[in-house]
């Protein structure tokens, strides 16, 4: 179980779920997921806005929290990014998106699994 799915109102707010777990929202829910993320200590690394394909590229251009006491920070700065994102984007509100999300938890997990693939990387 992810912990996105632990945050009040996201699965109410889903449309259905994908085959990998992942929940599809319409784009004019977004913002309430993002802010609900947001005071859950969430940070919504990136989205993905369909059928047309519109995806977020904001997270390029963050440097990862070195330790936890950098992670709100962070979380504010992502999902302030991923608001402009929504706002921003042309797509209708009825259109739908994905959201990719990560609690510190997972964060960690994220940048264990990138670490290792790397390191199998550099024996090839």
């Amino acid at each position: 179980m992810s912990d996105l799915e632990m945050v009040p109102a996201v699965e109410s707010a889903a449309l259905r779920r994908m085959p990998n777990g992942e929940f599809v929202f319409t784009l004019g829910r977004a913002l309430k997921i993002i802010q609900s993320c947001s005071s859950s200590g969430i940070a919504v690394l990136g989205l993905e806005v369909f059928p047309g394909l519109n995806v977020s590229t904001y997270d390029q251009h963050l440097k990862s929290p070195e330790d936890e006491r950098y992670w709100p920070g962070y979380v504010r700065a992502c999902n302030a990014l991923a608001e402009d994102f929504v706002r921003k984007n042309p797509a209708p509100g009825t259109d739908e998106c994905i959201l990719t999300t990560a609690s510190w938890r997972e964060f960690c997990g994220l940048e264990s699994q990138v670490k290792a693939m790397s390191k199998r990387k550099s024996w090839w």
